[in-house]
């Protein structure tokens, strides 16, 4: 019960982390609204190849950057807020789904010594040259508008 409660209060506590606007996308049909994985598609990383590269954004008046890169394992994708924070740093393992131009993370915002984490969900709403991202603490149906991404014109990612 504590554990619980201690939960509830750290979700309470971060929901003002992804600084949700009231803007949240439909979820596709098959969706769990429990909040559980999604059915992943036949080949779940075959958008991915076409998004490889960076992309702008500005929130909360502070320019960052998302890049999608291709590795020896499948895809990183990372979200730096400014040159010296990050909001996630993700690979395929926490890709639960890719549909309907859509790409849905579960992201360990915290990981405890007892294996226990607390997540973040974010939905890459994808289109050809650029991607907008949503945001929850508890589920991908609660998900809220956090930010819009276009992809730079060099297509190319950098290191922070």
């Amino acid at each position: 019960m504590k554990k619980l409660l201690l939960v509830l209060l750290l979700g309470a506590f971060l929901l003002s982390g992804c600084g949700l606007k009231d803007n949240s996308p439909s979820l596709p049909a098959g969706t769990n609204p429990s909040g559980g994985s999604i059915s992943n598609p036949e080949q779940p990383e075959a958008p991915l190849e076409n998004l490889v590269g960076e992309y702008a954004y500005t929130a909360e008046g502070d320019a960052g950057r998302l890049v999608i890169q291709k590795t020896d394992g499948g895809y990183d994708i990372s979200d730096y807020e400014s040159e010296s924070s990050y909001r996630f740093l993700a690979d395929s393992s926490n890709i639960e789904a890719i549909e309907n131009g859509r790409i849905y993370l579960k992201y360990p915002e915290q990981v405890f010594s007892d294996g226990a984490a607390v997540f973040r969900y974010y939905i890459l709403e994808y289109r050809t040259d650029e991607i907008t991202v949503y945001c929850a603490d508890a589920s991908f149906e609660e998900a809220q508008f956090l930010y819009r991404a276009g992809k730079n014109s060099a297509g190319t990612s950098r290191e922070p």
